[in-house]
């Protein structure tokens, strides 16, 4: 990991960018859309940047950039076109210890932006840490094609009913399974129809009769051999992803244990003294874990593609454990 990726809240937060031209004024704008307190500094402005000071929407200084005018910023963006001048601003921004961003400059930046989809207030940022910003586009665009428009609309009803949520499931696990029923539901299709007072009533609905407990259920997915992470199917992430506990045989890739959540339980099977495969067939060894799983878990085995899925199956239908091969 070459660049940390963090979400900045610029709330009413001053920010300072350098520069005047079109570029600066796209930075702006992204600012301004984040809630910053938006200086700009540059002897020469584009028309809008004039007119929104003028209005009062930003502060404009109309002058070359010099370090006294930097005052307490939280942010420098530097996006005038002229890289000694941007080195300028970037140094002084690193020796007040102040995050800077130059434009289209991945060696003097300390911070980057992103490619961003905006489903607000859901934000996916993509980055290549400025070695491929066409790569982030292009990765940014698939991405788009796939969040529709309306998953903002649902996490911002989900965040404005959020203490109700809490109260009505003070349980973690409760609580996740609620959110995994609210995000199959026909709440979004409400919504991306413009039903909002009805997807209002569907979710207060669900609040008021609550979800019904639900048993431990055991998903296998065939992926311990698969010779590379990118080969996993949407599905088998998906399942990774929402697990409680991961169950994975030790020559599992490193990399496909990293899409588990992070806070799953996550316990290689040979640890628990199971090695050959007769040793998964036999009831016994998943009697004594299944004191571990408390009810609503979702327990996922990582199996090899070669190997009898059905048999385990059969094996946890027998202990009464609902089980599906993914």
């Amino acid at each position: 990991m070459n660049l940390f990726p963090l979400f900045f809240n610029l709330t009413g937060r001053a920010v300072m960018v350098v520069g005047g031209g079109m570029v600066a004024e796209r930075k702006v704008r992204l600012l301004l859309r984040a809630g910053a307190d938006v200086t700009v500094v540059a002897p020469q402005q584009t028309p809008w940047l004039v007119a929104s000071a003028q209005a009062g929407v930003l502060r404009s200084i109309v002058a070359c950039f010099s370090p006294a005018q930097l005052g307490p910023c939280c942010l420098v963006v530097a996006a005038t076109g002229r890289r000694n001048v941007n080195q300028v601003v970037a140094e002084i921004a690193h020796q007040r210890c102040i995050p800077c961003n130059v434009v289209d400059d991945a060696q003097l930046s300390s911070v980057q932006v992103p490619a961003i989809v905006d489903r607000s207030p859901l934000m996916v940022a993509v980055s290549s840490a400025g070695s491929a910003p066409v790569l982030a586009r292009r990765v940014r665009e698939r991405i788009e094609s796939v969040l529709e428009e309306s998953l903002g609309d649902l996490a911002a009803l989900a965040a404005s009913h959020r203490p109700d949520i809490k109260k009505a499931f003070p349980d973690v696990r409760a609580r996740r399974f609620f959110f995994d029923w609210l995000l199959g539901s026909q709440v979004q299709t409400l919504l991306a129809s413009g039903q909002t007072d009805e997807a209002a009533a569907m979710l207060k609905s669900a609040l008021r009769c609550g979800m019904q407990d639900k048993a431990v259920r055991v998903s296998i997915v065939c992926i311990a051999d698969l010779p590379a992470a990118d080969l996993l199917t949407l599905r088998a992430l998906r399942v990774l992803n929402q697990a409680d506990w991961v169950l994975y045989l030790p020559q599992t890739l490193p990399t496909i244990l990293d899409k588990v959540r992070r806070d799953a339980g996550l316990q290689a099977l040979d640890e628990l003294g199971a090695v050959l495969h007769d040793d998964f067939l036999n009831p016994e060894f998943w009697g004594r874990l299944r004191p571990l799983w408390a009810n609503k878990e979702r327990v996922v085995i990582v199996w090899r593609s070669d190997w009898d899925a059905q048999a385990l199956v059969d094996v946890f239908r027998q202990m009464g454990v609902s089980c599906a091969i993914i």
